[in-house]
């Protein structure tokens, strides 16, 4: 039977979601939903209680989550984002929750005093290194999300609170690990550790990447490891929980408390609590009312990826337990890792499009070894106050077990299929959640032997169609290829050089719903194999263009950015800008005459000048046309450019072989004088499905098809490739 918390649970959630979401019951049609629940509530409270029950905590969610939006209101970054203008200046005075390199990047920090106060994100700038703890003054321009830093004022040096002790044990990990620093700090106490995008990148393909992100279970290491000393000192049974209690509460309070982290905390205090006074609890209880504290605690975790993974995966964890108690132990030691990657896939797949079936073997070496490294690390850390030889010689130790970990990880990373990308949404989510429902229905069939054989045509199905897709490649061309993304109504395209380096122009629209670089072009990218994008090229500043690249620019850190340059006070553009100076990249203001080579391939600069970005155009045709030359072959990417444009380059271009229709096809571009000049063979049309711009025009359709050009459309044809081998002689052109 099922515990009566979890009912309450589901229910306390399902009213703290229509609570944060203040488009489900606007103003005072809150009180006509809940008024009526209570009263029936109150009509069934000796008839069904559990029933009454339930309507009382969707009520209690409701006001719950309804109090969460006012007090998010109330903080600076909520009163901010409210004011007209976003872009404008602000000021604070602020306490950094972390050290702030002199490479600058993201650090969180406490508004203290002010008309408004609670928590905000910086970006900081570089060369202003600063320790956590401290208070500043700071000024910049609000983006929406993040206050981009451009002044900085110290008030008090010294570090304070929280703050005051990261930075203490961030220096103490510099001086014991050296370069693996920012792995240890993201391992142990520190989760918004900047660390090497090649790093995040290899945990996430070996399905390793919960590892880098605190969570239950680098508490549950913890807590293993002090039941395990305290355990060694004989103190009674009482005495142990309370001490375990308050030093997971301050190792809690040092993170921050994270959602999964304390849910952990909390699963594991509840089932001390039960093991104290002898009862038998049943997990799924546990689950629900750890699950119920950490949403009372921190109702935003309902909209919260980690806090959704972490459930999942410790309700699946503890069904395989039971499932697979009576199992051989091979059979026991898998089952966990394999249940729990069947259950969490969807969430994966659903907001980040990547799901890393290989991570079922990683996680069965790895974690053992972090069980030993992690409170080693700990060890290492809290000795170097009292012993800095025995903390050098337990770090040595510990470092040996990271070494390790990272070596399962690269190692894993390199098997072929072992991670599957997708394009992250409800597709990739509802195709893992077939599979997982496949799944189930096998495990529950009846015990025959055909069975046994369907389960192995299932696995063997799943093995092929996923993890050797695309292993092998039969095509041995150096060859540029050119990928247009289906991104909806916007533009992106990755250029793949001949010797397998990448080239991003633009990356897609960005709404509040939907991001295009994250659900699309990321996931694009690493299904590639990508680890640095070589150029990104952002054609100008409107969101259906550049929405996606802060995503790409922050999973790709790019060695070259080109874009026009023009000065945007738009708050996207200045969350870009933010990006790309975060990211280390050399930026260039796109220029005509401009020309970048890579691997062969050159992009050339048509337009803008300098000249043409003082006339008070459209912010399209002030954006940046290439063409793009590989061998004989020539391409053009004409982004939003319009008639203007097209006449003032005309007779400068000459004939190509391919074109990027400009404006999605609009009537404002692609004039047949235009086309006269070109003579492309293809064009591709970048462009959404039943977008209410009326893209692409019917004239601008027949002046192509008047000229003999074939025409492919993302909206109808997908993602749209071209490759050349630069002569000419193998040419084509396919779409998903």
């Amino acid at each position: 039977m099922r515990p009566p918390i979890l009912f309450l649970t589901v229910a306390f959630g399902v009213g703290l979601w229509a609570g944060l979401d203040p488009l489900v019951f606007p103003g005072g049609a809150l009180w006509v939903v809940a008024l009526p629940v209570l009263a029936v509530a109150a009509w069934l409270a000796r008839r069904a209680p559990l029933g009454a029950a339930v309507g009382i905590m969707g009520v209690a969610g409701l006001l719950w989550g309804t109090a969460a939006v006012r007090e998010r209101e109330a903080t600076c970054a909520g009163a901010w984002s409210r004011e007209q203008g976003a872009g404008s200046s602000k000021a604070a005075t602020v306490r950094l929750a972390d050290p702030a390199p002199a490479s600058g990047g993201i650090a969180e920090a406490e508004v203290l005093g002010g008309a408004c106060g609670g928590s905000v994100r910086l970006r900081w700038p570089e060369d202003h290194a600063a320790r956590g703890g401290t208070t500043w003054v700071v000024a910049g321009k609000w983006t929406g999300g993040v206050l981009v830093v451009r002044r900085t004022r110290a008030l008090d040096l010294v570090p304070h609170g929280r703050g005051a002790l990261r930075d203490a044990l961030a220096a103490r990990s510099t001086e014991l690990f050296g370069t693996r620093a920012p792995i240890v700090n993201a391992l142990v106490f520190a989760p918004n550790a900047r660390l090497d995008s090649d790093i995040r990148e290899r945990y996430v393909r070996s399905g390793l990447a919960h590892l880098l992100s605190i969570s239950g279970l680098h508490v549950g290491f913890m807590a293993a490891w002090l039941a395990l000393i305290l355990g060694k000192l004989h103190l009674a049974a009482r005495a142990r929980f309370g001490a375990t209690a308050v030093l997971l509460l301050g190792y809690l309070w040092l993170l921050g408390f994270p959602a999964p982290a304390v849910r952990a905390g909390a699963m594991l205090v509840l089932a001390d609590v039960a093991r104290l006074r002898q009862r038998v609890v049943a997990p799924r209880g546990v689950v629900a009312l750890a699950a119920l504290g950490v949403l009372v605690q921190d109702p935003w975790a309902l909209q919260s990826v980690g806090a959704w993974l972490s459930v999942a995966g410790v309700g699946a964890v503890v069904w395989a337990g039971r499932a697979f108690a009576r199992a051989p132990r091979l059979a026991r030691l898998a089952a966990p890792a394999l249940v729990a990657t069947l259950v969490t896939a969807p969430i994966s797949a659903f907001a980040f499009g990547t799901v890393a079936p290989i991570g079922v073997l990683a996680n069965l070496i790895a974690i053992p070894l972090a069980g030993v490294a992690v409170p080693g690390l700990v060890m290492a850390l809290a000795l170097s106050w009292l012993d800095s030889g025995l903390a050098h010689l337990i770090a040595a130790g510990a470092g040996l077990g990271l070494a390790l970990v990272d070596l399962v990880a690269h190692g894993a990373a390199l098997v072929p299929g072992g991670h599957i990308v997708m394009v992250a949404g409800w597709q990739a989510a509802l195709l893992w959640a077939a599979v997982a429902a496949a799944a189930w229905w096998l495990w529950n069939s009846p015990r025959r032997p055909w069975l046994m054989v369907a389960r192995l045509a299932f696995c063997a199905t799943v093995v092929v169609a996923t993890s050797f897709r695309d292993v092998v490649s039969l095509d041995a061309c150096r060859c540029l290829t050119v990928h247009f993304l289906d991104v909806g109504q916007g533009d992106a395209a990755a250029l793949r050089t001949p010797n397998g380096r990448w080239i991003v122009i633009d990356g897609g629209p960005r709404t509040p719903e939907r991001d295009a670089g994250r659900r699309v072009v990321v996931p694009f990218l690493r299904d590639q194999g990508v680890g640095r994008v070589a150029v990104v090229v952002a054609t100008h500043g409107d969101a259906d263009h550049l929405g996606g690249l802060p995503a790409v620019v922050e999973a790709f850190p790019p060695e070259l950015v080109l874009e026009p340059g023009e000065p945007l006070g738009r708050p996207l553009y200045l969350e870009f800008l933010a990006g790309v100076e975060a990211s280390g990249a050399r930026w260039h203001g796109a220029r005509a005459g401009d020309r970048v080579e890579v691997d062969s391939v050159v992009l050339e600069v048509l337009s803008p000048d300098s000249l043409w970005l003082r006339l008070p155009l459209d912010v399209n045709d002030h954006g940046v046309v290439l063409r793009v030359r590989y061998g004989a072959v020539r391409l053009l990417f004409q982004a939003d450019a319009g008639l203007p444009v097209e006449g003032r380059l005309a007779g400068k271009v000459g004939r190509v072989d391919l074109l990027k229709v400009g404006h999605h096809g609009s009537r404002t571009a692609t004039s047949d004088e235009w086309l006269d000049e070109l003579a492309p063979r293809e064009a591709v049309i970048s462009v959404g499905r039943n977008n209410h711009y009326g893209h692409p025009a019917p004239e601008v359709l027949e002046r192509l098809a008047r000229h003999g050009v074939t025409v492919f459309r993302t909206d109808r044809n997908g993602t749209i490739t071209f490759s050349t081998d630069g002569h000419g002689e193998r040419v084509r052109s396919h779409h998903d």
